[in-house]
């Protein structure tokens, strides 16, 4: 589903994607076999292409990234799968165990562990690209961010393509993108309206910024 997506996000970023950079397939089942039911598809990608990439699951120690559970750490709460939360806030995401057997449930949010969930907004295969962009972007040596203005997005979307596509991407607070000749991707965040950019070839963002006439600046 979106297991080569990852990976070849992960090759933009970082160069290449290792076989070591993801969980065996093994564990997956172990984990699996610990729950009760099978994951939805669209997590098993995310494990078996970034469950032991310490910057994708949020263990790099890196500020304001999202903290992805291990396998062996997924937990089940009142009929939620856990699997996602904020490193330095209480927000949490899961998926519905009622929906276990679907490969792409839709996410559900709350605020803190003691809050109550909020609309399940977007597919599980979109809400991890948009994770593996996110945590990977605040991962790389050159990084610049910016508020759009109405009409900026156009420029954005004009320069670097989406990963995986428009449609992958819509239906939450973040929007995805990737230059892989330039080694750069880049989140957007309805919420603030801040794009953030990282990319690990030097230069590329001055480029980026001459070609956009945004007014990109230090992180």
């Amino acid at each position: 589903m979106i297991e080569e997506l990852l990976q070849d996000l992960m090759s933009t970023a970082y160069g290449a994607w290792r076989p070591e950079d993801g969980c065996p397939r093994a564990e997956i089942a172990a984990a699996e076999d610990r729950l009760g039911f099978a994951l939805p598809d669209a997590l098993r990608d995310y494990y078996a292409a970034a469950g032991r990439h310490p910057e994708l699951m949020g263990t790099g120690g890196r500020e304001y990234t999202l903290r992805v559970s291990a396998p062996g750490r997924l937990d089940v709460e009142a009929g939620a799968l856990l699997f996602c939360g904020e490193n330095r806030w209480p927000a949490q995401w899961s998926v519905s165990t009622d929906d276990h057997g679907w490969p792409d449930p839709r996410v559900q949010g709350r605020s803190g562990p003691d809050e109550r969930w909020y609309s399940r907004f977007r597919r599980l295969s979109a809400f991890l690209i948009n994770v593996a962009c996110r945590q990977a972007v605040r991962s790389l040596p050159h990084q610049a961010s910016v508020r759009l203005r109405k009409g900026d997005l156009g420029t954005v979307e004009s320069l670097l393509g989406y990963v995986g596509s428009r449609d992958v991407c819509k239906g939450g607070d973040w929007l995805s993108f990737a230059d892989r000749s330039s080694r750069m991707l880049a989140d957007y965040c309805h919420i603030t309206s801040t794009l953030r950019v990282g990319t690990a070839a030097p230069g590329a963002l001055d480029s980026f910024r001459e070609r956009s006439g945004l007014r990109l600046g230090p992180v």
